[in-house]
């Protein structure tokens, strides 16, 4: 604060004092007023009732001095009254109303005969004049009182005493009590205005910080509106970029959809007519005595299935890898026995792996969960992709698997390690092989074959799974990929270390072959638009010992199975078709109160695919190409529990 700023304080501070200072004395003016006409009305009173007998003891009459003093007391009265009414504040104001409070006290004194209690009367006025706060006031009237005293102490001494003998002496010692109460009266002036005077420079004070803040507060609030337009346009902005960004997301979430369309439809009309494809290659190699078939023949058929085989992992591999993308692919959490997984893994791989004469070898590094919390299905998956590019690639040598358990105790994982002695991957190829369709080297595909999504896809599944896939660095021929998974809490699970060799192989379960005693007698409506699909699938159930009938659409299928006498065992129900679908066909059924098992055969091999056939009223779910014996399983299991 600058002294220009002090001076305006103090400026305004006196400017604060004056006016509260005007402000009591105007009000005390007002306040004896009221007292000076009180007084003189109590005067009255003692003149009438008290001051007789004060004066002539049992002797009640009207002394002269005591008109004088009730026409003096009128006119001691009259001037302050006049002047606190007519000129309020002013200093003659105050000091004529002292003057006349000191001479009201003298005169009432003086009608009562000069009591003792009168005398209280003094010390009152002094009190009542202390209101003024100005030292003047009560300077004055203490000596009008005093004057007073002394004068009539001496030459009227019962006016004042009651008594005729000279009381100067008495005087003394009353302006002496006088006296006394001033000392006491002048300080808490003297106190009151000292506080007056703080309270005048807070309020100064407080008044130019109040300037202050109001400018500040101008500013601020000049700051702000400029703010808010620069807001204001940046909300604008923000609104048009956000518009802009809703319609890329909107075209994003079009293209997305398209594409998950496209993917769906390319998978329908791939896999319908692999259907055939497949379903006829396994009929010429069932079919008559293949034995005795030219051993070109024979490649040719094992060419097709091999190559049918291949192009259904592609298509199932780009399913997985668009629903992870699309944010779609949900894993689940079951309890799973880790080394008991692997065992399996070995011995479904052992085949492959002795066809190229190696090795599949298994180490526990330490002691692992008994049981783990993970999704074995997708865990599988990854595994059998490892281990099936480890042989691919390895010529001679070994494929060996290393588990442990790593990290601490708050934060393990599972950790498993896929090595081979293969060919090796160079350091710029090592993370290329993660990104879609990407192989070692432009003759991959060529040399070995696969798409370059599977190692895609199993780390993107390592990443549900709570941890990672990479390829460590090796410098020896060879390469080894490493899997970390979170195998869930481990508080109350028991660890311990496998021993691999004690792991008992998993029996062989050889489907059963389709004979034709294990769809006998059972009446089956195929709803199937496909003719290619029609034979195929008919043959297969014929062969299996079942009477099949055909209907060419969902129409079709929905008239036979409402106005045939003879009811279905099974309706095998085709999704997509002209005329009338298999979704509409089925709803329809149901809705007619239609009991029978249906099972829906169709190429869309979607997850959500599955659930609307079964929201459509379908039994249950099969998608093509057709497996055999599953399908026949599927047949088999529902026609039973539907006649129990």
């Amino acid at each position: 604060m600058n002294l220009s700023d002090n001076r305006l304080i103090n400026d305004r501070a006196r400017e604060f004092l004056t006016e509260h200072r005007e402000s009591i004395y105007r009000r005390t003016d007002r306040m004896f007023a009221w007292l000076m006409v009180f007084q003189w009305i109590v005067g009255l009173t003692v003149a009438a009732w008290v001051s007789p007998y004060a004066w002539a003891g049992r002797t009640h009459y009207v002394h002269p001095h005591i008109w004088s003093a009730v026409i003096l007391g009128g006119l001691i009265c009259s001037l302050p009254t006049f002047l606190a009414i007519y000129l309020p504040g002013r200093a003659i104001t105050r000091q004529t109303i002292a003057i006349g409070q000191a001479l009201v006290s003298s005169l009432l004194i003086h009608l009562m005969g000069g009591r003792i209690e009168a005398h209280f009367h003094v010390f009152g006025s002094l009190a009542f004049l202390a209101f003024y706060r100005d030292w003047k006031v009560l300077a004055t009237a203490t000596f009008v009182i005093a004057a007073d005293h002394m004068v009539r102490g001496i030459y009227w001494p019962e006016s004042i005493y009651g008594i005729t003998s000279i009381g100067w002496q008495r005087s003394l010692e009353h302006i002496a009590w006088v006296s006394f109460e001033d000392v006491f009266l002048f300080y808490s002036i003297w106190v009151s205005c000292k506080e007056m005077t703080i309270i005048a420079n807070r309020r100064s004070e407080m008044e130019q910080m109040q300037v202050e803040v109001e400018r500040e507060v101008t500013d601020r609030t000049r700051e702000i509106e400029l703010q808010r337009l620069v807001l204001q346009e940046s909300h604008e902005r923000l609104e048009r970029q956000t518009a802009e960004l809703r319609r890329a997301i909107e075209a994003s979430e079009g293209a997305n959809r398209a594409k998950s369309a496209f993917l769906a439809n390319m998978s329908h009309e791939i896999r319908t007519p692999l259907t055939a494809i497949l379903g006829f290659a396994d009929v010429l190699l069932e079919t008559g005595d293949i034995k005795k078939a030219p051993a070109d023949r024979v490649d040719a058929i094992e060419t097709i299935r091999r190559n049918g085989s291949h192009l259904i992992a592609l298509i199932n591999d780009v399913l997985d890898l668009s629903k992870i993308e699309a944010g779609k692919f949900q894993v689940e959490n079951l309890p799973c026995s880790l080394h008991r997984l692997i065992g399996d893994l070995k011995h479904l791989m052992q085949v492959r792996a002795e066809e190229k004469k190696l090795s599949i070898n298994i180490h526990y590094d330490g002691p692992i969960p008994e049981m783990i919390l993970t999704d074995p299905t997708r865990l599988r998956q990854i595994l059998m992709n490892l281990l099936s590019n480890a042989i691919k690639f390895t010529q001679e040598g070994e494929v060996s698997i290393s588990v442990t358990l790593v990290g601490k105790r708050e934060d393990r994982k599972i950790q498993i390690d896929v090595k081979d002695t293969g060919l090796g991957i160079s350091d710029e190829m090592r993370e290329k092989l993660f990104h879609p369709f990407t192989q070692a080297d432009g003759s991959m595909s060529r040399r070995f074959g696969g798409t370059g999504l599977g190692l895609t896809i199993s780390r993107r599944f390592a990443q549900l799974l709570g941890g990672d896939l990479e390829i460590l660095e090796t410098s020896s021929a060879g390469s080894t990929f490493r899997l970390r998974i979170d195998p869930g809490p481990l508080q109350n699970v028991e660890l311990h270390e496998p021993n691999e060799q004690k792991i008992e192989k998993p029996a062989q379960v050889k489907p059963a072959p389709a004979s034709k005693e294990v769809l006998k007698d059972l009446h089956i409506l195929l709803v199937e638009d496909g003719p290619d699909n029609q034979r195929l699938i008919q043959f297969l159930l014929k062969k299996a010992g079942a009477t099949v009938e055909l209907a060419e659409n969902g129409q079709i299928g929905y008239d036979k199975a409402t106005q045939t006498d003879q009811p279905f065992d099974v309706i095998l129900m085709d999704m997509q078709m002209p005329i009338m679908d298999g979704y509409t066909a089925a709803s329809k059924l149901r809705a007619d109160g239609y009991g029978g098992p249906i099972i829906a055969l169709t190429a869309h091999a979607m997850a959500e695919d599955r659930n609307r056939c079964v929201e459509a009223g379908c039994t249950d779910y099969s998608t093509k190409p057709v497996d055999r014996t599953k399908l026949i399983e599927l047949i088999r299991f529902h026609a039973q529990a539907a006649s129990v």
